[in-house]
């Protein structure tokens, strides 16, 4: 059951980020705005992957689930990314 969670919320991350790719498409500024979205996205994953220790603690998850869900959203961003780029 919990996969299956994991896999709804990946195919949602996966579909956000190629909505993103396309808004950029759309217009120079719809760009930069995803790019400091992007951006901003970034650096807390970063961050979630320094803190992980006290975030686990604060969100009453394991270390290694919270390293599971910061793995699927770097495959997120990846395939979304993809899905830009092919655009």
């Amino acid at each position: 059951m919990r996969a299956m969670y994991l896999a709804n919320y990946f195919v949602a991350g996966c579909v956000a980020f190629s909505l993103l790719g396309w808004v950029a498409s759309l217009h120079p500024i719809a760009l930069r705005g995803v790019l400091c979205l992007l951006g901003a996205i970034a650096i807390a994953w970063g961050l979630s992957w320094l803190l992980d220790f006290s975030l686990s603690k604060l969100l009453k998850i394991s270390v290694a689930d919270l390293q599971a869900l910061l793995i699927g959203g770097f495959a997120m961003l990846l395939i979304g990314l993809g899905v830009f780029l092919c655009t």
